[in-house]
């Protein structure tokens, strides 16, 4: 028996828990008005008792028709039919399902406008746990979740997949007949691998054997065997290597290796370069991280180097090595362990071409643990640090630094008055104390140059100077102990102030130097101890005044004046050597202009801008027997709009400067204003001017569309690994930066000018060419300061990148085509070259 019900765009619901059961459709079915209905009862009697293997809700729909039938056990959907199976969703014009086998087929329907009789409609898309299944015909086993596609498009992670024939095995093995994959978007990809027989374990890998790569359909290259991830994130695998030449150290193999994803929370790689001259190089690098408890790792490089032949007598080798060791840790609230460590030789950074590097030449380390106590002032860490400069060895150490501190607490306050109101509290009851101790042992290695050695060169003695290290070491503890309190009397807040601080330390020197034309050491050892008390006030207030003007867009002006006034006495009680006592009284004073505009719309508040910032300071020593008055600097800060940003600073002394021989000069005790009738001299000037201007961000749909999109939401975590290059910002029309600065010392013999200029502009040429240019020019000199060129292509689903560095010690150039795509990032054509010879 065979019926049918017409349905427009309904979802139709059967559970099939049938099992030996009868199956019925009960008359409450909702269906519109215009619907046939066949009588149930008639339904029931030619029903069958089972149907086998499918034990779970199928849900159905279809927006023509469904026709079932009783004796067949089939049923057919008609225009838009969909099926819902677990997680698994099909979409095609025609659907037919035979419940006896637990099989479907889906095929698409000939589009009756198409007068060549070959374009259909409806073609089957299935949808499994994520992934998208495109075909012209699908086969599908409810039971053995077992299927087939035949002229299959399949989309996986941003990769797609293309098959004469497809069939899937379990729910997680298709194969693949005739496949191609992709992650180009276009109808006619860009580029594709192409095998006859492939393998794709889903969420795991594809298996190709053999692989050809085509680009713009040109076979570029083959390989018997290839493996792909068919999902992002981080894979164990082989890192490709790439092909160099270096001048003096000859052809080479660059960083091939292996990296090593261990499981959610750490990775390793391990890389090497390989030079036909008998050099080589080896990089490691591993991390770690737990979000929200920890993270860390443990790098490092070693190089051997080796220039000429090996039978050259005057063949060099060079060595050089570093390691980074990071860890970061919240242990609990209140405790927190950070180490930062790198460990390097002297030669380490010199053949780079990382500006950065070559620049700083000095490396600082270090790691601390701190601990703090909930509801307490008190805290304790403990820190190791270390400074090494690559360039004359010198290193200093601190091994450890051990600080404890207890911040301002107030005895004389109760518990119940914490927080209260210091208007409410009584004046004792704002007497703060704080104490703080450390104790350090501190370690250093100087070089240092000894004259008057005898050397002896070819038989005669000679008086040379020779380079040696001076080793450093001292201990130290200081304590110290202040009170402090800060009533408010009115308008002005008081606050006086007594300080008491103690040190001590011992140091052990060997120090390098001549005797009688020999290198010796000599022993320093030094104990002493020092105790310096101080005390003193300060007060302060502020005074406003408001302007309102009410036109021109300008709803109010506002000046805040803070002055304070400050008195310091301070002495050393205890030690030897004692330094005069300080009897100093400073007055500094801020001025802040803003403005208020007027409101756009009622009900809301104008916009607030700061105007200026202006500010100065000076002191006065009593204790001092002459040029008791200190320089002092007018200091200033502006921005107009959010367009250019002003500040700067001018230094002047109230005293006289007196020759005392050529070109050297002494500041002497004779105020200007008596001697030459001015105020003052100016000793230095700085100002720095900097813009930054930007086009509108916009979309980041463009007239060519990318088939990164979706990558480039994606966390950059997710893809990132040891050669991932950064993705030049195509939604950015434009963007300038601009900054000036001019510096001058005015003191002699140190005179001195410096004035710099520094810009960055990229733009985009069109929607998929980026231009960018960075660099600077000391004015001074006439110098250009490390100039550098970029230039980005969109190629769609490839990306070219060109940097040019064309001038200086580290000039440089590279020339990259790459695939976008993270899971293909090595695949990519570079070429380099820089002053070192390497390309």
């Amino acid at each position: 028996m065979r019926f049918s019900v017409k349905i427009p765009i309904i979802c139709y619901f059967i559970p099939l828990l049938l099992f030996g059961q009868e199956t019925k459709i009960k008359d409450s079915t909702s269906l519109p008005l215009d619907t046939v209905v066949v009588d149930s009862s008639e339904i029931t009697r030619d029903t069958t008792s089972s149907v086998s293997g499918v034990d779970t809700v199928v849900i159905y729909s279809s927006a023509d028709s469904i026709v079932y039938s009783i004796e067949t056990k089939t049923m057919s959907l008609y225009s838009e039919g969909n099926i819902k199976y677990q997680a698994m969703e099909l979409e095609a014009g025609r659907i037919d399902i035979n419940w006896d086998t637990s099989t479907l087929t889906a095929f698409g329907i000939q589009d009756t406008s198409d007068t060549t009789q070959k374009r259909e409609l409806g073609l089957p898309v299935m949808k499994d746990r994520g992934e998208v299944y495109d075909g012209k015909e699908l086969g599908y086993n409810f039971k053995t979740k077992r299927g087939r596609i035949l002229i299959a498009d399949t989309k996986m992670d941003e990769g797609f997949y293309h098959g004469e024939r497809l069939k899937k095995i379990g729910k997680d093995v298709l194969f693949v007949a005739d496949g191609r994959y992709t992650t180009c978007d276009k109808a006619e990809p860009h580029y594709y691998f192409y095998s006859p027989k492939m393998k794709v374990t889903l969420q795991e890998k594809v298996i190709a054997e053999p692989i050809y790569m085509y680009i713009a359909d040109v076979p570029v290259f083959w390989f018997p065997v290839a493996v792909f991830p068919s999902k992002g994130g981080r894979r164990s695998g082989i890192i490709a290597p790439a092909i160099a030449e270096d001048a003096a150290h000859g052809r080479l193999l660059r960083h091939i290796g292996y990296y090593w994803a261990i499981n959610d929370y750490m990775d390793w790689s391990i890389k090497t370069d390989l030079y036909t001259k008998g050099s080589w190089a080896l990089f490691s690098n591993y991390q770690y991280n737990l979000r929200y408890y920890f993270s860390g790792g443990l790098s490092g490089e070693y190089r051997k180097m080796l220039e000429g032949e090996s039978s050259d007598p005057n063949r060099k080798k060079n060595i050089s090595y570093n390691v980074h060791i990071s860890h970061h840790q919240e242990i609990n609230p209140t405790m927190r362990a950070d180490v930062n460590f790198t460990f390097a030789s002297n030669n380490s950074y010199r053949n780079t071409n990382n500006i950065n590097q070559a620049l700083n030449q000095d490396i600082t380390s270090n790691a601390t643990i701190s601990k703090s106590w909930e509801g307490t002032p008190n805290s304790v860490n403990i820190n190791v640090s270390r400074r090494q400069n690559l360039i004359n060895g010198n290193i200093t150490e601190t091994l450890p630094s051990l600080n404890f501190n207890h911040s301002q607490s107030y005895p004389f306050r109760s518990s119940k008055k914490k927080s209260a109101d210091p208007s409410d509290l009584s004046w004792y009851e704002l007497i703060g104390v704080s104490y703080h101790t450390n104790f350090s042992n501190n370690r250093a290695k100087t070089k240092k140059s000894i004259n008057g050695i005898l050397t002896n060169i070819n038989g005669v003695d000679t008086l040379t100077t020779v380079e040696d290290y001076r080793f450093d070491r001292n201990y130290r503890l200081t304590q110290g102990v202040s009170m402090s309190i800060a009533p408010k009397l009115g308008y002005f807040t008081i606050s006086p102030s007594m300080n008491y601080n103690d040190q001590r330390s011992f140091s052990d020197n060997d120090i390098p130097d001549s005797s009688n034309g020999h290198l010796i050491t000599r022993k320093d050892r030094l104990w002493s101890r020092s105790g310096t008390f101080s005390s003193g006030v300060s007060a302060s207030t502020k005074v406003y005044g408001i302007v309102q003007p009410g036109f021109l867009g300008v709803e109010a002006l506002r000046h805040t004046v803070s002055p304070s006034l400050s008195f310091m006495y301070s002495k050393q009680v205890i030690g030897e050597n004692l330094p005069p006592k300080q009897m100093v009284m400073s007055f500094n004073v801020g001025n802040n202009f803003e403005m208020k505009t007027t409101p756009e719309e009622d009900g809301k508040e104008g916009k607030k801008i700061q105007l200026l910032n202006l500010s100065t300071g000076i002191s006065y020593n009593f204790a001092a027997d002459s040029l008791n008055f200190s320089p002092f600097s007018l200091n200033y800060r502006t921005s107009i709009g959010n367009i250019l940003d002003i500040g700067g600073s001018t230094g002047f002394d109230l005293y006289k400067l007196e020759q005392v021989s050529p070109g050297y000069f002494n500041k002497v005790n004779k105020f200007l204003l008596i001697e030459e009738g001015r105020l003052a001299r100016m000793t230095n000037f700085s100002v720095s001017l900097s813009t930054s201007l930007s086009g509108e961000k916009q979309g980041t749909s463009r007239d060519e569309p990318s088939s990164d999109t979706l990558q480039r939401q994606l966390p950059k975590s997710a893809y990132r690994n040891l050669l991932e290059e950064e993705e030049p910002d195509f939604s950015i029309p434009w963007r300038l930066s601009l900054s000036w600065d001019y510096s001058e010392n005015k003191v002699p013999p140190s005179r001195s000018r410096t004035s710099n200029l520094r810009g960055n502009l990229e733009f985009n040429l069109t929607a998929n060419w980026k231009f960018s240019v960075s660099g600077g020019y000391d004015i001074m000199n006439r110098e250009v300061v490390v100039p550098q060129i970029n230039i980005s292509r969109d190629l769609h689903c490839w990306m070219m990148d060109f940097t040019w560095r064309p001038m200086g010690a580290y000039r440089f150039y590279s020339f990259e085509i790459r695939l976008k795509a993270p899971q293909l990032q090595d695949i990519k054509v570079t070429k380099t070259g820089s002053a070192s010879g390497i390309y």
